[in-house]
């Protein structure tokens, strides 16, 4: 501790001794506040009617108006009128659309608006039922002023919000114009109502007896109509029976050979019978010898039972598909014997896959799935033979009978149906020309019935409806007020909805909220300036006796120290006191402040107490990534995704979160947690200066020596 109080007090003389040193010191400490000041007071309201009331906008109207109703409407005059009255802008009120344009290209005015000419025939263009979208053109030069353009967005939504309540509040003067005038020729409303509904009550009744007459004679043609309904039906059917059995024989008669060939039948027959009868001849001999002796068997099992298994599968499935076939092309006396052989197959797949290795106790078991399986086997086998032996002998003088008996029964049956469908057709024809007839008149009838009982609704409804205007007092009241009231009404037209903003965290002004950022950036560059102008190293002297690294570290360190919370303490009551922001908690706000000052110059003091002019430059580095992507002035979500990445990892993050607290509101420790990620920065910072101190040593000399060669840096 000895070393440290020699420092701190060698410092102390030599910085009041000397007055240039002092006004250095000063200007560390206050410069970077002012630099606060100024940016804070300087965008204390930049968006509050007070500043953008003083933006130039130039505005001219072209409309030439529109008539209807024999009424003149001009919808720009109206918003000429409303703009007048709105102070969000400076309005320029120009007769010209050229002298508006040109203002904006030679910077006179921020922006100009002109109405065109057919803007009040396209907005009551919704009255003629071809809606044509009004449009307004806007002009803004944003070359002028990087925020200029950002205000005269602004603009736009106010233009919108004015061009709409001037549309309904022309709408609304001409509609109680009309109401007043209606009432000066005499015209009562509760009157004419009145009289409508009786006119409607008569009408009703008249048409009422005009149903009933219709009704009555409907339902003589429904009876005849119902018979003959009938009777089409039958006809319809009975045609379909006979077209729908022409078109089975025709079909039929068309899928019948000539002549049966049986070639290539015969052959693939003979083909898979012989597969067949080779692999049961060989199944039976194995498993003959196999049932003779146990050890056999039991090598059968082990060595042949899964290649069998697979035969038999083969084999059936083979037999199945021949068996289908079969069936298809009708011989089905073929097809049934080779699903018989199939089902065979079927038994002995079964029985081998129950067959296993034998012992003592089981043997007799096995010798008897072997029995079945050669029963079945013979029973195969004699059915494969005669098989071939009757598709050898007879299958083309059966196949040739039988298609000749099935063309001579088709023929027959198909003139039977013909001269039925030709009987069929005469008196359908007859009862076609009475149905359409019949028809006619029923649509009709039903037409007239339908638009009578339509218009008979419709005027009772009407007569309801007109007879409860007539006596209520909401129609004296929307007539007091058409009458009277143009203004009310125009106004509620105009914003029927009311929205009820609840402000969370409610911040007086904009310099308020900008305030952190511009606080924190000032007591960055102060420590940051004193990192320049003060040396961070302490010289070897006399009085300080083996100095260590860590006492010369935190020996020179007070001296930053006690100009960091200079700065703190100058910035934070100057913007309680002189710059007049928000905060809720001054106190907490101070102390805030004070935490920055420590950690932002624990952290530069420690880059260059280890890095010497490259912590200088490190530190400014840090500083610019700080203020583009520490989320001061932007929410950091619409920054680029490199900041986003390195945002958790800023200072100045956590250190303006720790002010917004202090000035908006505090939520849950948010507080309190900020401030703690600040001091484990500047931990951090002091073990990253007492542990690269000596390892960076090499590399900052060899930095040193190239700087001087190049005898231009310093």
């Amino acid at each position: 501790m000895r070393n440290i109080l020699n420092i701190i007090v060698h410092d102390f003389k030599r910085l009041t001794s000397s007055v240039v040193a002092l006004v250095i010191l000063m200007g560390i400490v206050v410069v970077p506040c002012i630099f606060a000041w100024f940016n804070i007071l300087s965008n204390w309201d930049p968006f509050e009617p007070e500043s953008t009331g003083k933006i130039p906008v130039a505005v001219v109207s072209e409309d030439s108006g529109t008539d209807m109703l024999g009424l003149n409407i001009n919808v720009g005059e109206k918003f000429i009128d409303a703009v007048n009255g709105n102070d969000m802008i400076n309005w320029q009120i120009l007769e010209d659309k050229d002298q508006a344009v040109k203002g904006v290209y030679a910077g006179d005015y921020y922006a100009a608006v002109v109405v065109p000419e057919d803007f009040s025939e396209n907005v009551m263009s919704f009255a003629s039922g071809e809606m044509q979208h009004p449009k307004i053109q806007f002009y803004e030069n944003e070359k002028k002023n990087a925020i200029a353009p950002k205000i005269t967005g602004r603009v736009q939504e106010v233009l919108e919000e004015e061009i709409d309540k001037a549309f309904v509040d022309t709408i609304g003067q001409y509609i109680t114009e009309a109401a007043s005038a209606a009432q000066s020729a005499g015209i009562d409303p509760q009157d004419a109502f009145s009289d409508l509904s009786d006119t409607m009550n008569e009408l009703s009744a008249d048409l009422g007896s005009s149903v009933a007459m219709v009704q009555a004679a409907a339902g003589l043609s429904d009876a005849a109509g119902d018979l003959m309904n009938a009777s089409d039906d039958l006809i319809n059917s009975s045609e379909d029976t006979l077209e729908l059995g022409e078109q089975l024989l025709e079909s039929a008669e068309g899928r019948i050979p000539e002549k049966a060939d049986t070639t290539s039948v015969s052959k693939v027959i003979d083909e898979i019978t012989s597969v067949l009868e080779a692999d049961l001849s060989k199944i039976d001999s194995d498993l003959t010898a196999a049932r003779k002796d146990m050890g056999k068997y039991n090598q059968f099992v082990e060595n042949k039972l899964e290649t069998y298994q697979g035969t038999v599968e083969r084999m059936k499935s083979s037999t199945d598909k021949i068996a289908k076939k079969l069936k298809d092309m009708g011989l089905t006396g073929l097809s049934s014997r080779f699903a018989r052989i199939s089902d065979k197959l079927d038994h002995i797949l079964s029985r081998l896959n129950a067959m296993e290795q034998a012992n003592a106790s089981n043997w007799a078991v096995m010798q008897g799935l072997m029995d079945e399986i050669l029963d079945d086997t013979e029973f195969a086998q004699d059915s494969i033979v005669t098989i071939r032996a009757d598709v050898n002998d007879d299958l083309d003088k059966k196949l040739n009978q039988a298609i000749a008996d099935a063309r001579s029964s088709i023929s027959k049956t198909r003139d039977s149906l013909s001269g039925i469908y030709s009987d069929m057709d005469l008196l359908g024809n007859a009862l076609d020309k009475s149905e359409k007839s019949l028809k006619s008149l029923n649509g009709g009838i039903d037409g007239t019935i339908v638009t009578l009982v339509s218009l008979q609704n419709g005027s009772r409804n009407l007569a309801e409806l007109f007879d409860h205007f007539a006596g209520s007092d909401l129609l004296k009241d929307v007539n007091h007020l058409m009458t009277n009231d143009a203004a009310v009404i125009a106004e509620n037209m105009a914003a029927p909805i009311k929205m009820k903003t609840k402000e969370i965290y409610p911040i007086e002004n904009f310099g308020s909220v900008m305030a952190p950022f511009y606080t924190v950036i000032a007591q960055w560059i102060g420590a940051l300036f004193a990192a320049v102008m003060i040396r961070v190293h302490v010289k070897r002297r006399d009085d300080l006796q083996k100095l260590t690294l860590r006492q010369a570290f935190f020996g020179r360190y007070r001296l930053f120290l006690m100009i960091g919370l200079a700065q703190a303490l100058l910035v934070s009551l100057g913007n309680l006191l002189y710059v007049g922001m928000q905060c809720l908690h001054p106190l907490l706000y101070i102390l805030a402040a004070c935490v920055n000052s420590i950690v932002f110059t624990l952290i530069i003091y420690s880059l260059v107490f280890a890095l010497e002019n490259i912590g200088l430059a490190v530190s400014v580095i840090v500083m610019i990534l700080q203020v583009a992507g520490g989320g001061g002035s932007f929410p950091v979500e619409v920054l680029p995704p490199v900041f986003r990445v390195m945002h958790p990892f800023m200072p100045f993050r956590y250190a303006m979160d720790a002010m917004r607290e202090c000035i908006g509101g505090m939520y849950g420790h948010t507080y309190i947690a900020c401030l703690g990620i600040l001091i484990l920065f500047g931990i951090a910072a002091i073990a990253f200066g007492l542990l690269l101190h000596k390892p960076m040593r090499g590399i900052i000399e060899k930095v040193e020596e190239s700087k001087r060669e190049s005898d231009v840096m310093l």
